[in-house]
């Protein structure tokens, strides 16, 4: 009884003894140092942005400011445009070179057009290549009623005469279709015509304009890139039509920059252009908008980026070394 007792009491120490043992301790992990970022301040994070911003749109401005004043004035020295095909400027009046000594009473031939879907009459004399000016012993006399009457009213004070049907003459460079008919202009000459097909009151690209050859590019870029839309060339049509875009853009910066810091703008000039005829400035530059808000269309149909995004140095190109 006694062993069976001890036992017992050693069975009781032996629990107590391994309930009590202390537990092994857990390893230490030591800890990345983290790293905390100063608290910005809400004012110097604007100044910041500001003068980021200054400092773009600075940059911005020197470059409008360089190609501003990039103008090339030697008309020898422009070069064909060729993006994505190439466009030569229109060549002198051949009337100006064929007549250098013919002054005084003169019969003036112009070809007189209008668009199918009508529009104002245009004087586009690049159409016809046989016109002439010559000697007149009488002036004609404008018709008093008819078609003819209307037409000769519209180019008052100036005599102007039709002398011919309307005929279907196809413009070569975009092939546009128009009606025109023949018509005689008559006047008195002090002095030879010149390189525009005027008496020097006109302005074209053969003497080097910039606002006529503006003109012209757009209206060329416009239906190259249709043409080129058309036949599924979506590179070469998103080409022509940034051009026309870029072109139309920089139109109005540079009239206002020319007016402003040359002082050399021709006031009340009469432009010359080879696809709308002869043009007042206003609605040279008014025709530049509107076409170069199509061509902005159709950069978009060809796939193009939005906004058609064009630099300064194509904006102002038209005037530049072409």
């Amino acid at each position: 009884m006694y062993n069976g007792r001890v036992r017992e009491l050693w069975l009781v120490v032996a629990v107590v003894a391994c309930g009590s043992s202390t537990p092994a301790p857990k390893p230490v992990v030591e800890r990345e140092p983290v790293e905390t970022k100063p608290v910005e301040d809400p004012q110097a994070a604007e100044k910041a942005e500001r003068e980021r911003e200054v400092t773009a749109h600075r940059k911005i401005e020197e470059e409008q400011q360089d190609a501003l004043g990039a103008t090339c004035t030697d008309p020898g020295k422009h070069e064909p445009r060729c993006k994505p095909s190439c466009y030569v400027p229109e060549a002198a009046d051949p009337r100006s070179s064929a007549a250098k000594k013919v002054k005084g009473p003169v019969e003036i031939q112009h070809l007189v057009c209008q668009r199918p879907e009508g529009g104002p009459f245009m004087v586009i004399d690049v159409l016809d290549p046989k016109l002439a000016v010559k000697p007149a012993r009488r002036f004609g006399k404008a018709h008093k009623k008819g078609w003819q009457a209307d037409v000769e009213a519209a180019f008052k004070p100036e005599l102007f005469v039709i002398t011919g049907n309307w005929r279907e003459v196809v413009q070569p460079l975009t092939k546009e279709r128009l009606r025109c008919a023949n018509a005689s202009q008559f006047a008195v000459l002090k002095k030879p015509l010149d390189a525009c097909g005027g008496t020097g009151d006109t302005l074209c690209e053969a003497t080097g304009n910039a606002a006529a050859h503006g003109l012209d590019v757009i209206h060329y870029r416009l239906f190259e890139a249709r043409t080129l839309q058309s036949s599924g060339d979506t590179d070469g049509c998103q080409k022509a039509a940034l051009e026309a875009v870029a072109v139309a853009r920089g139109m109005p910066r540079w009239r206002q920059y020319a007016k402003l810091n040359v002082g050399q703008w021709r006031e009340n000039a009469r432009y010359r252009t080879r696809f709308d005829g002869v043009l007042d400035e206003d609605t040279v530059f008014a025709n530049a908008q509107s076409l170069g808000m199509d061509a902005e269309a159709v950069f978009a149909t060809c796939g193009g980026a939005a906004g058609a995004p064009t630099t300064a140095e194509q904006e102002q190109s038209f005037h530049t070394c072409w």
